[in-house]
Formats: structure tokens, sequence, C-alpha cells
């Protein structure tokens, strides 16, 4: 990993400073320009240009592999959104799920003491019965 890193490192600096020169090449010639003759700014044109051609492939690949990773990272991001989509929908779910049984718990409860509400009504009937009958006859 470490020769890796500092090849990375290097590559990096070599174009790092390439670009410094370039910068430093058109610096120059903005302030030579006046000075400068047709002759050897069109010798410099060519030059740039000529390096420009030489660069030309490198930046193309670059580009493919900038846009491959910018779609990539799009696709991550639509993934994890999607993840956390679905994530949400199955707590909402689970919410729901926990909420339904709890009433149903409470309704069974409910019944239950229904049950035996109607079970002290019958008991009380059957007493109030049997009192009438023996007062009766």
């Amino acid at each position: 990993m470490n020769e890796r890193l500092e090849q990375f490192r290097k590559t990096l600096e070599g174009e790092i400073k390439s670009a410094e020169a370039s910068l430093a090449k058109a610096v120059h010639h903005l302030t030579t320009s006046s000075e400068t003759g047709v002759a050897a700014l069109e010798t410099g044109l060519k030059e740039t240009l000529g390096k420009i051609e030489a660069k030309r492939e490198q930046a193309e690949h670059a580009t493919h592999r900038i846009k491959l990773l910018l779609e990539e990272e799009a696709a991550h991001a639509v993934s994890k959104y999607e993840d956390w989509k679905t994530d949400r929908e199955i707590a909402k779910l689970e919410k729901h799920a926990d909420q339904t049984e709890q009433q149903a718990a409470d309704a069974i409860l409910v019944a239950a003491y229904s049950l035996l509400q109607a079970e002290a009504a019958i008991a009380e009937a059957l007493k109030a019965r049997k009192i009438a009958i023996e007062v009766a006859g």
C-alpha cells in the first residue's frame, strides 16, 4: 500500500510541476508579448499545441474515469437513498404491526372483561330467579 501511495504522490507531484511550468510560461508570454516577435509567438503556439496533442489522450482517459466515478457515486447515492426509503417503510410497517398487535391485545382484554361481567350478570340473574322461586313458593 505504501508503494502505491508513494507512486501516486510522485505522479501527482509531476503533474503539479507540469501545471506550474505551463502557468509560468503563460505568464512569461503575457509579460513579454509586446517585446516578442510574431515568429517567436508562432513557434511558442506550435510548441504548446504539440503539448496539448500529447496530453489529449491522457486527458480524455482521465475525463472518462471521472465520469465513471461520478456515475458510480450517483448510483451509490441512489442505492443508499433507496435503502433508507426501504428501512423507513419497514420501520413504519413494524410500528403499524406493533400498534395493531396492541389493539388486538386490548380488544381481547376488553372482551375477557365483558365475559366476566356477563358471567357475573348470569350468576346474579340465577340468584335472583332462585330467590324469587323460593319466595313465591
